[in-house]
Protein backbone atom coordinates (compact mmCIF):
# COMPACT_ATOMS: atom_id res chain seq x y z
CA UNK A 1 0.00 0.00 0.00
CA UNK A 2 1.58 3.10 -1.01
CA UNK A 3 1.99 5.67 1.67
CA UNK A 4 2.67 9.68 1.66
CA UNK A 5 6.43 9.95 2.74
CA UNK A 6 7.10 13.82 2.11
CA UNK A 7 5.99 16.47 -0.44
CA UNK A 8 8.53 16.42 -3.68
CA UNK A 9 9.29 19.85 -2.94
CA UNK A 10 11.01 18.55 0.07
CA UNK A 11 13.26 16.53 -1.60
CA UNK A 12 15.80 18.04 -4.39
CA UNK A 13 17.98 17.00 -7.23
CA UNK A 14 21.24 16.08 -5.64
CA UNK A 15 20.14 15.45 -2.41
CA UNK A 16 18.71 13.07 0.20
CA UNK A 17 15.53 13.29 2.93
CA UNK A 18 14.45 10.57 5.62
CA UNK A 19 10.55 9.90 6.24
CA UNK A 20 8.91 7.31 8.07
CA UNK A 21 6.49 5.39 6.45
CA UNK A 22 4.22 2.45 8.22
CA UNK A 23 7.18 2.61 11.29
CA UNK A 24 9.94 1.92 8.59
CA UNK A 25 12.63 4.40 8.37
CA UNK A 26 12.82 5.24 4.16
CA UNK A 27 15.95 7.19 3.03
CA UNK A 28 14.54 9.23 -0.46
CA UNK A 29 17.47 9.97 -2.97
CA UNK A 30 17.18 11.85 -6.09
CA UNK A 31 20.77 11.54 -7.98
CA UNK A 32 21.95 14.06 -10.13
CA UNK A 33 20.17 13.48 -13.65
CA UNK A 34 17.93 10.55 -12.64
CA UNK A 35 14.59 10.31 -10.49
CA UNK A 36 13.53 10.01 -6.96
CA UNK A 37 14.46 6.50 -5.56
CA UNK A 38 12.96 5.22 -2.00
CA UNK A 39 16.04 3.16 -0.41
CA UNK A 40 15.92 1.45 3.22
CA UNK A 41 16.81 3.59 5.81
CA UNK A 42 19.43 1.41 7.45
CA UNK A 43 22.55 0.55 6.30
CA UNK A 44 23.04 -3.15 5.70
CA UNK A 45 26.54 -3.09 7.43
CA UNK A 46 25.91 -2.23 10.91
CA UNK A 47 22.07 -1.12 10.66
CA UNK A 48 22.75 2.45 11.80
CA UNK A 49 20.18 5.31 10.70
CA UNK A 50 20.87 6.48 7.11
CA UNK A 51 19.42 9.68 7.69
CA UNK A 52 22.76 11.50 8.16
CA UNK A 53 24.25 9.90 5.59
CA UNK A 54 26.35 12.34 2.74
CA UNK A 55 25.17 12.65 -0.57
CA UNK A 56 27.14 14.33 -3.56
CA UNK A 57 24.54 13.59 -5.91
CA UNK A 58 25.50 10.11 -7.33
CA UNK A 59 27.22 8.06 -3.98
CA UNK A 60 25.47 7.68 -0.83
CA UNK A 61 28.20 7.49 2.54
CA UNK A 62 27.20 6.03 5.36
CA UNK A 63 29.08 8.43 8.49
CA UNK A 64 29.17 5.31 10.64
CA UNK A 65 31.85 3.43 8.76
CA UNK A 66 31.88 4.65 5.44
CA UNK A 67 30.52 2.28 3.51
CA UNK A 68 29.15 3.86 -0.56
CA UNK A 69 26.62 3.31 -2.18
CA UNK A 70 25.43 3.95 -5.51
CA UNK A 71 22.45 6.26 -5.94
CA UNK A 72 20.98 4.95 -8.20
CA UNK A 73 21.23 1.14 -8.24
CA UNK A 74 21.30 1.13 -4.21
CA UNK A 75 24.45 -1.57 -5.13
CA UNK A 76 27.16 -1.01 -1.93
CA UNK A 77 30.99 0.15 -3.62
CA UNK A 78 32.89 0.40 -0.55
CA UNK A 79 32.36 -2.71 2.10
CA UNK A 80 31.01 -6.22 1.61
CA UNK A 81 29.08 -6.94 -1.28
CA UNK A 82 25.23 -6.07 -0.84
CA UNK A 83 22.62 -3.53 -1.77
CA UNK A 84 19.99 -1.25 -0.65
CA UNK A 85 16.92 -2.70 -0.60
CA UNK A 86 14.35 -0.57 -2.57
CA UNK A 87 11.40 0.19 -2.30
CA UNK A 88 8.00 1.34 -4.82
CA UNK A 89 8.10 4.86 -5.01
CA UNK A 90 5.41 7.03 -6.66
CA UNK A 91 4.90 10.33 -7.48
CA UNK A 92 1.05 11.85 -7.39
CA UNK A 93 -0.15 15.28 -6.78
CA UNK A 94 3.03 16.78 -5.86
CA UNK A 95 3.87 14.18 -3.14
CA UNK A 96 6.31 10.87 -3.14
CA UNK A 97 4.06 7.75 -1.63
CA UNK A 98 6.26 4.98 -0.99
CA UNK A 99 5.28 1.33 -0.51
CA UNK A 100 7.49 -1.02 2.14
CA UNK A 101 4.97 -3.87 2.10
CA UNK A 102 6.91 -7.04 1.26
CA UNK A 103 9.97 -5.38 1.20
CA UNK A 104 12.65 -6.69 3.74
CA UNK A 105 15.49 -4.14 4.76
CA UNK A 106 19.20 -6.34 3.46
CA UNK A 107 22.03 -6.99 6.08
CA UNK A 108 25.60 -7.43 4.60
CA UNK A 109 27.05 -11.07 6.15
Amino acid sequence: MFTKACDLSELKEGKTDVAAVNRTLVLLVWPLGGKPIAYQGMCPHSNEPLADARFDGKIISCRHHDWEFDGTTGACIRGKPCTLAEYPLEIKDGEIHVDVSGVVPNRAA
